[in-house]
């Protein structure tokens, strides 16, 4: 069809990337056999289910059930079209594509601008920010912060002036971008009625480009220099941009954070910045909120060593407990800052340099227990005997909730040193705590539990199997096969036709019938391109086929057995259970109609012949 991108483009384009480094972006991956192993990045789990084929370019999640090529991998973790995803791989390899596509292939029009008018929205208040008079308050405020040009260049920092409610606007409507598109992307505002005027979101504010995996610009954040309005506003939720699912500088901190397998987790814009300017660069942070579970599943899949370093007041405290509490459910190891005199990690960072932050505060972090533990002391007087009893009691509590006895011990001897307590003691109060919540969750009502904490209906849902039947394995045998072989295929459609079990497993055996009578190669990789075509609903279901640990070729007995145990599926069934009932018929007496059931059987079993015989 004109204007499609052609087939051999695709193939091109494949052929200069390695599936294993663009997954190894986003997933921390481990050689094991022939394959790589990482926690799966479209549901949440804590033990590698998440496989990747150097040898046949191709993904599956054995646990979800995710599977596909490089395209399909892009177009799912990072919420692309396959325009979008084609493109980036094609800007990564050089391979240019054609000028005219076809419109079922292009992408969505309204995406592609809002992205665009986002790129230009980050030029233009950087521009300001470093050129025009209107950045002299922002260049002031960020001298004053010590941060240097560089720094600025390299966060792409901007300035929105306050005055003019209208730059921005006039800026992008004048290069042909509708008010709505600007709307949806969170960059202009309007009044309430129809004939509102339009204005800029953001006026009067330092600008802080957001980026998405890729380093693409989705959103802003915007610290006001003036008196008026919340200190800090992002831009709103919109197609492109989910502040629960995205982390400041993750793009450009990641391959630091995979090389030291840590990460610090700041809560402002600034601690990140000044950070890395002092060459601190495994910094990210959140966008505005508590740390939420997709960006906790994001860091565990980059690091497993966390340190949280937010504001020294008790807002930021308790910040940091929450975003550890999170963090845990992913086993990540959690380290937990504490800056004196309630100062923020920007302002340590600039008064005492990085070898003092590296030195005295993250070297100095305490693990989440003993966070706990420090914080709950501020609720009790220790020098009043009754508030000290009382502050034992909770601590143990604490104590108990850990998941290891060494963890425990480690702590009840900390206690028993701290007030010369005896541990014996300790452990025997711990017993009882053990005991009264053992009786109060006896008397609780259940509580439904969702797997690894994912708690959203979707086809990634991760759900308990039934065991699969002769005939499906045989099924699922028979297509891994007929993947690699066309002959093999052939055979099977001479044989089998459309006969499967599993409506599943027929369509893909039509289509695989199709795609080699059309005189393609049995190549995994072209035939998912061809389902991109024509059903890609299969393509997670080829995924896994291709993944079974079978043998490169088979013999051909085997193959008669696959379709014998197929077309006698039904048929071994039913003898199956009337043989049951027919011993259900013998055990209560009634000998004739176990006779008459027993002719049924045999003439079941006379059919089963005459097919297997059939089997060429």
């Amino acid at each position: 069809m004109r204007g499609r991108i052609p087939d051999e483009v695709i193939d091109q384009i494949k052929s200069q990337v390695d599936l294993v480094d663009v997954v190894s972006a986003y997933v921390q991956l481990k050689k094991s056999g022939k394959n790589f192993f990482g926690l799966c990045p479209f549901h949440s789990e804590k033990t590698p289910s998440f496989s990747v084929s150097p040898d046949k370019q191709i993904y599956y999640c054995f646990g979800c059930g995710a599977g596909g090529d490089v395209i399909r991998f892009l177009m799912d973790v990072d919420h692309l079209t396959f325009l979008e995803a084609v493109k980036y791989l094609a800007d990564q390899t050089g391979v240019l594509l054609p000028e005219t596509i076809s419109a079922e292939e292009n992408e969505n029009e309204e995406l592609a601008s809002m992205r665009r008018a986002l790129e230009l929205t980050a030029q233009l208040y950087h521009h300001l920010l470093l050129h025009e008079q209107y950045g002299s308050k922002a260049r002031e405020y960020l001298m004053e912060r010590q941060v240097h040009i560089e720094t600025i260049k390299e966060f792409q920092l901007g300035y929105a002036p306050p005055y003019d409610a209208q730059i921005l606007f006039r800026f992008l409507t004048r290069r042909g971008f509708h008010p709505d598109v600007l709307i949806k992307a969170g960059l202009i505002q309007s009044g309430n009625n129809v004939n509102s005027k339009m204005f800029d979101r953001f006026r009067g504010r330092l600008i802080f480009p957001i980026h998405d995996s890729q380093g693409r610009v989705i959103g802003f954040g915007g610290r006001s220099l003036e008196e008026r309005g919340p200190k800090y506003v992002n831009t709103p939720e919109t197609p492109l941009f989910h502040k629960s699912n995205h982390l400041f500088n993750l793009h450009r901190a990641r391959t630091y954070i995979r090389k030291k397998q840590q990460a610090i987790l700041f809560e402002g814009f600034m601690d990140v910045i000044m950070a890395w300017q002092e060459g601190i660069q495994t910094g990210i942070a959140t966008l505005g909120t508590s740390l939420t579970e997709e960006q906790a599943k994001i860091i565990k899949r980059n690091a497993q060593t966390v340190f949280l370093c937010f504001d020294g007041d008790q807002a930021g405290q308790s910040a940091a407990e929450r975003g550890a509490d999170q963090l845990k459910k992913y086993d990540c190891t959690v380290k937990i800052t504490k800056l004196p005199d309630k100062m923020d990690p920007d302002d340590y960072i600039r008064r005492y340099g990085a070898a003092a932050f590296e030195q005295d505060v993250l070297a100095e972090s305490m693990s989440l227990t003993a966070f706990k533990l420090e914080k709950l002391k501020g609720n009790f007087n220790l020098h009043d005997e009754d508030d000290r009893i009382k502050y034992l009691t909770q601590a143990i509590d604490v104590i108990s909730e850990l998941p290891l006895a060494i963890e425990q011990d480690h702590y009840l001897r900390r206690l028993a040193d701290e007030f010369h307590l005896s541990l014996d003691a300790l452990k025997e109060e711990q017993r009882r705590a053990r005991l009264r919540k053992k009786k109060q969750k006896e008397g609780d009502i259940p509580q439904n539990k969702w797997n690894n904490g994912n708690q959203e209906v979707s086809k990634r849902l991760v759900m308990e199997r039934r065991p699969a039947s002769l005939a499906e394995t045989s099924e699922k045998h028979l297509l891994s096969f007929m993947l690699k072989d066309p002959l093999i295929c052939k055979w099977v459609e001479q044989e089998l036709g459309a006969d499967f079990q599993t409506d599943q497993f027929a369509a893909l055996a039509a289509h695989l019938y199709r795609y080699y009578q059309a005189g393609a190669p049995a190549d995994v990789g072209k035939f998912i391109r061809y389902l991109e075509k024509t059903d890609s609903t299969l393509i997670t279901t080829v995924s896994e086929l291709a993944m079974l640990n079978l043998p490169d070729q088979t013999s051909e007995s085997a193959l008669k057995d696959y379709v014998y145990h197929i077309k006698n599926a039904k048929i071994l069934a039913d003898i199956e259970r009337k043989e049951r009932e027919q011993q259900r018929l013998i055990r209560a007496g009634e000998s004739i109609q176990a006779a008459h059931l027993g002719i049924e059987i045999m003439r079941l079993k006379q059919k089963v012949k005459r097919l297997n015989g059939s089997i060429n």
